[in-house]
């Protein structure tokens, strides 16, 4: 496990980046000197979308995730932090240039790595690199302090919510907080009211996916505003007096920028959201606030489906986590109530014991915080709107006011850890 602070010596990370024009194999590495890590440019385990270990696509077409450059030379840089294997040579992914008594830390692509967990690299380098030469940032950990990792867990019941019982009484018996994010425009009464008192009872969490499940919200801003005001409403009359209801999950895990701003304007706080294939501009490696609107996403791209799990077992998902966990990163995955569709699980016994060994797992690793996603979303709200200062060498950390989280927040400064 990477404990902060990191080392400054460089280890190696690989990827895998695709072809084009430029002389690079789809199926070949990247290495990349910081933690012993495997990751690839492109890669699913399922339909073209589902990319279990949280990693953002690397392209060679010209856009934003694409590789920049294949003339770079190593001799350019201070020090080569990771190289692409292409079909003939390697070619410098990321960088560190020294000049002037300026450090710049270089990537061959336009928006680095910010859209997968190897965005804890430009940490590394703002937390660590020639500290007595160039100074150090403070930075705000995802995870709050005393925790090794932290994960959240959820339902998306698109089609049917009484369905997850099973899987709750797991949750409720293993003392893990339950989760589901429900279409309302399903039946909310009867047994499905039922599952939803008593998820809130057991100190679960109920968010919307919407109202309707359209795609991209409905295809325009006041289409989004209205799906999303209809499906706070509706949760309004089956929940608690005075719930919470700031969060939603995105319908198809697509978010184009109105539906953002027309979900905001619905009073929305946050949205979980991203995958590789939908919206890459919204894959976020960190929960961060989206442009100027006064809403943050958190990523959350792990589905634990049968579809998957009958491929590979449950090695993908803790591989998934430890590597969350290594870079101080929120791990989240799902999986859905059954339906008609049974997401490729062969019986419930089946869905129950991978559920049941995966949990496990997790407090395997240690000191594990795994809240409900409201409780999960809060934390990192009040995170993403904090601001750390410096003042005569200390540091402290002001909150939003009103903060929806009053854990304690893991600050990484000059390579020390505070709890604040």
């Amino acid at each position: 496990m990477i404990n902060y602070p990191l080392e400054s010596t460089k280890k190696r990370i690989q990827f895998e980046p695709p072809t084009g024009e430029l002389d690079i194999n789809p199926y070949g590495e990247i290495y990349y000197p910081s933690i012993d890590f495997t990751r690839k440019f492109i890669r699913y385990d399922f339909a073209d979308e589902w990319n279990n270990l949280g990693y953002g696509k690397i392209s060679v077409d010209g856009s934003i995730t694409s590789v920049s450059r294949v003339d770079i030379e190593e001799s350019e840089f201070t020090e080569v932090i990771s190289y692409i294997h292409g079909n003939q040579s390697k070619i410098v992914f990321c960088g560190i240039k020294e000049s002037e008594g300026i450090a710049t830390l270089w990537f061959n692509r336009p928006i680095g790595p910010t859209d997968g967990i190897d965005i804890f690299i430009i940490e590394d380098f703002i937390l660590n690199y020639k500290n007595d030469e160039f100074g150090t940032i403070p930075l705000i950990s995802e995870i709050p302090h005393g925790y090794d990792g932290a994960v959240t867990m959820r339902i998306d019941c698109d089609e049917n919510i009484a369905s997850g019982r099973r899987l709750f009484e797991l949750y409720k018996k293993l003392d893990i907080p339950f989760s589901m994010a429900i279409k309302t425009s399903l039946d909310l009464e009867g047994e499905n009211r039922k599952l939803i008192e008593d998820v809130i009872k057991a100190g679960g969490s109920v968010v919307s996916p919407s109202h309707s499940h359209s795609s991209n919200w409905g295809g325009s801003k006041s289409a989004a505003k209205k799906d999303a005001s209809i499906s706070l409403d509706r949760l309004k009359k089956v929940l608690p007096c005075e719930y919470p209801l700031d969060y939603v999950v995105s319908p198809f895990h697509q978010n184009p920028k109105y539906a953002i701003e027309g979900i905001c304007e619905a009073g929305v706080k946050g949205f979980v959201g991203g995958i590789i294939k939908n919206d890459p501009q919204y894959l976020r490696g960190r929960a961060s606030k989206i442009d100027d609107l006064s809403i943050f996403t958190h990523s959350q791209q792990c589905m634990l489906h049968g579809d998957c799990y009958k491929k590979t077992g449950l090695d993908i998902y803790k591989r998934s986590f430890v590597n969350h966990a290594k870079t101080d990163t929120f791990f989240g995955y799902l999986d859905h109530p059954f339906s008609d569709y049974k997401y490729g699980w062969d019986s419930e016994e089946q869905r129950l014991e991978a559920h049941r060994e995966l949990v496990s797992f997790f407090k395997s690793y240690g000191n594990i915080w795994i809240p409900n996603l409201n409780d999960a979303m809060d934390f990192l709200h009040t995170k993403v709107n904090s601001r750390v200062i410096v003042k005569d060498r200390s540091v402290e950390v002001k909150r939003p006011q009103n903060a929806k989280s009053h854990l304690p927040f893991k600050v990484l400064w000059n390579k020390k850890v505070y709890s604040l």
